[in-house]
């Protein structure tokens, strides 16, 4: 299965870029992610891996690749205490209008192409609601981006639910 979610952001995509390859910082911006940290020497690139703690129990490490410097890249989920027997997860970045390079805004899409543990079971509990949650999760993520990208505030639960409603 297939979840994609896309955000116009108010800044230039070097800005944006910036902010989506700190893979280590993705908890400022994502609601989905209590804390993240790096746990590679890289940050950022080809090969870079960080750990994101979703609430108490529950947590991803994760993998880059396919990095394309400033226009995509791709994580594959490596470890996870959820459900998910692959996920795949690209970001991709492009600059909106013609407008000089430093008044431009942005296009974020993301998209997770995803299967869950457990066989038919799996695939009854995604349409039944996994895909729901997780479409309202990667929508609630870019809305989380765009606030932290234009603002500089980190995302909290009042904050996520002011970018969300707005």
């Amino acid at each position: 299965m297939a979840v994609t979610s896309t955000i116009n952001i108010d800044a230039p995509a070097d800005k944006v870029w910036s902010v989506l390859a700190d893979l280590g910082g993705i908890y400022k911006w994502n609601p989905g992610v209590a804390h993240s940290h790096s746990t590679s020497e890289l940050t950022q690139g080809e090969g870079a891996t960080r750990h994101c703690d979703l609430d108490d129990k529950n947590y991803l490490k994760e993998r880059a690749f396919d990095w394309r410097e400033g226009e995509s890249f791709k994580i594959d989920v490596t470890e996870s205490t959820m459900p998910l027997e692959s996920n795949i997860v690209t970001f991709h970045v492009a600059p909106t209008g013609d407008a000089a390079p430093d008044d431009a805004g942005t296009r974020v899409s993301v998209t997770a192409d995803y299967k869950l543990k457990f066989g038919i079971i799996g695939t009854l509990m995604d349409v039944l609601f996994a895909k729901r949650q997780a479409q309202q999760g990667f929508d609630d993520m870019m809305a989380g981006l765009k606030h932290y990208v234009e603002t500089g505030e980190e995302i909290g639960d009042s904050v996520r639910r002011a970018a969300v409603i707005a």
